[in-house]
């Protein structure tokens, strides 16, 4: 019986965080008209700012949004490359928070 619980408590711990942080994105992936610009745009910006050199910014399919350090590379999903969201914009900035630690 113990040790179901403690199955119980650790499923619980390690799948409600995914289940939130999914909703979240999911409710604010609205388009907003009023943003400058897409999650691609702000990338590319922030790697300008930040002088990340033989850093790029491509859009990806099924492998979802992530930096890839072996190619040097911010890769974005296409709603969050294309996309004009507070989710769009959030991963983007979080990908290159990525490229910016391996600098």
């Amino acid at each position: 019986m113990p040790l179901l619980l403690l199955a119980v408590v650790m499923a619980i711990l390690i799948y409600v965080p995914s289940l939130w942080v999914r909703r979240v994105m999911s409710k604010h992936s609205k388009e907003l008209r009023e943003l400058p610009g897409t999650g691609g745009e702000l990338a590319k910006h922030l790697i300008e700012r930040f002088n990340l050199s033989g850093i790029k910014v491509e859009q990806t399919s099924a492998q979802g949004d992530h930096f890839d350090p072996t190619a040097g590379a911010v890769r974005l999903s296409p709603n969050n490359f294309n996309g004009k969201s507070l989710t769009a914009i959030a991963v983007a900035a979080h990908e290159v928070g990525h490229a910016i630690q391996f600098q």
